[in-house]
């Protein structure tokens, strides 16, 4: 096997700013996804090995786009120094919270900041006889990362002066509740992660709309293949839609001669996965995105997720409806989030096939497998990754060229 081809699994969570933006991700490399132990036995290598296969193969641009990624670092890993040739400009390097300050790692660390590497002390404890263990590597640290488990709230809020005294960054890890991240904002935190900001909590009663389910159906519709006149009379039958996407092509006119008049020239214009990036765009252009959608955490992480599940069903399936239904299976897990309704009347009113509304409610059949193959790598659960590549008959190597396919945009096959 060549070095390109090298399996290797990655997980990635947004790491949030105070107006809800993306600061950064955290990124977790593995060299397998189904052997918990691998990582251990051989950190160093494991983590050289993965560094230089995804980072080359996904590329940094297209993981982590313009933001910092945070990577975590043991003991062993800082004092072979293979961090060095990354860009300290991008990298922060995460501390872990098992690596002692002595006087070995602390010399390391002075140099990483000396070279211009941001610190971060990950999963603090704020109790004295903790704080005095870590405090030699304070002069270098740039962002502390406080657990709302491990830290009570009285021990969350005295944190923030005292870190804050010594020009420390704050950050919230395992944000779950919109309560918890309120609280936080208010104590003074500047950056948040956790599974509230992929999943947010839910507002019953809302009802989706006519527009919204017209352009999931749009989506669906373009993912099995049909013709230019069938396009054509599927936007027809949705004149206000129709016309949205009459005025998104004549926004750049000055790069035409004349006006595009006609649906069947607006999509010959477009081509049909960039008609199909814009309904993404249009199915979540709400308030709630604030004006950057890019950098929505629930755009990102519903685009990429559909992709992933798409490039996956692909292999299991290539010339069946599978990839199609796993494509919207995955726009579809995030709609109740969207929406602020919950997902089994989201089904109902959008009426999609039962097969996907048992996928998504029940976890069922292939698709159900796939959904939760998905939900295992963005919460970095490698044990519940495995028992789903085993059950699917995937490889590891697959698992990578399809996770490179959802960040990238490449095929799977």
């Amino acid at each position: 096997m060549s070095p390109v081809e090298t399996p290797a699994y990655l997980a990635r969570q947004p790491i949030l700013n105070r107006e809800g933006r993306i600061f950064a991700y955290e990124l977790l490399f593995r060299d397998s996804p189904d052997n918990e132990s691998a990582i251990i036995k051989d950190g160093v290598r494991a983590t050289a090995e993965v560094l230089e296969n995804v980072l080359n193969n996904i590329g940094l641009s297209k993981l982590i786009g313009n933001h910092k990624a945070f990577i975590n670092c043991s003991r062993e890993m800082l004092l072979d120094n293979i961090f060095g040739p990354l860009d300290s400009r991008r990298f922060v390097l995460e501390i872990l919270e098992t690596v002692s300050a002595e006087p070995a790692v602390v010399s390391i660390v002075k140099n990483y900041h000396d070279r211009g590497f941001e610190l971060a002390l990950d999963d603090v404890v704020f109790e004295e006889n903790n704080l005095k263990r870590i405090e030699p590597f304070f002069p270098y640290v740039s962002y502390v990362k406080l657990d709302l488990v491990e830290n009570t709230p009285e021990a969350l809020k005295a944190a923030v002066p005292y870190f804050k005294e010594r020009n420390m960054v704050l950050l919230a890890e395992k944000v779950e509740t919109e309560s918890e991240f309120k609280t936080c904002l208010s104590e003074g935190y500047e950056l948040f992660q956790g599974f509230f900001f992929a999943k947010p909590q839910l507002v019953t009663g809302s009802k989706i709309d006519g527009t919204t389910a017209a352009i999931l159906r749009l989506i669906q519709f373009l993912r099995g293949d049909p013709t230019l006149s069938e396009i054509e009379q599927a936007f027809l039958g949705q004149p206000t839609i129709a016309q949205s996407l009459l005025k998104y092509v004549n926004s750049e006119a000055a790069l035409r001669r004349k006006p595009i008049l006609s649906i069947s020239d607006a999509v010959m214009w477009l081509g049909v996965p960039q008609l199909q990036d814009w309904l993404m765009l249009m199915l979540y252009a709400r308030p709630e995105m604030g004006e950057n959608l890019q950098s929505a955490p629930l755009f990102q992480n519903v685009s990429q997720r559909a992709k992933f599940l798409e490039s996956l069903a692909v292999v299991l399936d290539p010339k069946g409806a599978l990839p199609a239904q796993a494509f919207i299976a995955g726009i579809m897990s995030r709609m109740d989030a969207l929406v602020k309704a919950p997902l089994p009347s989201i089904l109902v009113e959008f009426n999609v096939d039962k097969e996907i509304a048992d996928a998504l409610l029940r976890k069922e059949g292939r698709l159900g497998l796939l959904l939760r193959l998905v939900d295992a790598v963005e919460g970095d659960q490698r044990k519940e990754v495995g028992i789903c590549v085993r059950e699917l008959g995937l490889s590891s190597e697959v698992l990578m060229r399809c996770l490179s396919a959802a960040y990238g945009g490449g095929s799977c096959g």
